[in-house]
């Protein structure tokens, strides 16, 4: 038993660890969509209420429920052209595609470049000019 053990630790010590970053992205996530997205469904529900205290409760339901559908036809559309695309793809491309958008998003997260287009551009503009030399003509008499 000690044997198995002493084989398991070092997977139950990593899984731990996964299991610890897992749970970092997801608090953090849910942070974000409290205090980034719950002050936006504040201001639409009270901007509702509003609206249905000027104009009336059956307008602006009416107009909720165009805008709703209209939005939702749309986002059918592209999601079925998606799909379509998306089942065409082997599996193990579809895999690939996973690993890749994660690990894009990873490097765009934590890697900033060191070299910047405008900041080389600002520091070359500040530099002493070095003095132009010119050839010397030759006298024509």
């Amino acid at each position: 038993m000690e044997t198995i053990l002493t084989i398991l630790s070092p997977i139950i010590w990593l899984l731990g660890w996964v299991l610890a970053i897992v749970w970092w992205i997801v608090s953090y996530l849910l942070w974000a969509v409290v205090w980034l997205v719950l002050p936006f469904v504040l201001v639409a529900f009270i901007a509702m209420r509003a609206a249905e205290k000027m104009f009336g409760a059956e307008v602006v339901r009416a107009w909720v429920k165009q805008q709703s559908l209209k939005f939702g036809a749309g986002t059918w559309h592209r999601v079925r052209r998606w799909s379509f695309a998306l089942t065409a793809l082997p599996l193990r491309v579809l895999g690939w595609l996973v690993v890749y958008t994660i690990w894009h998003s990873l490097i765009s997260l934590f890697w900033k470049p060191r070299w910047h287009p405008w900041t080389r551009a600002w520091s070359k503009r500040w530099k002493p000019r070095q003095p132009v030399r010119r050839a010397k003509a030759a006298k024509v008499r």
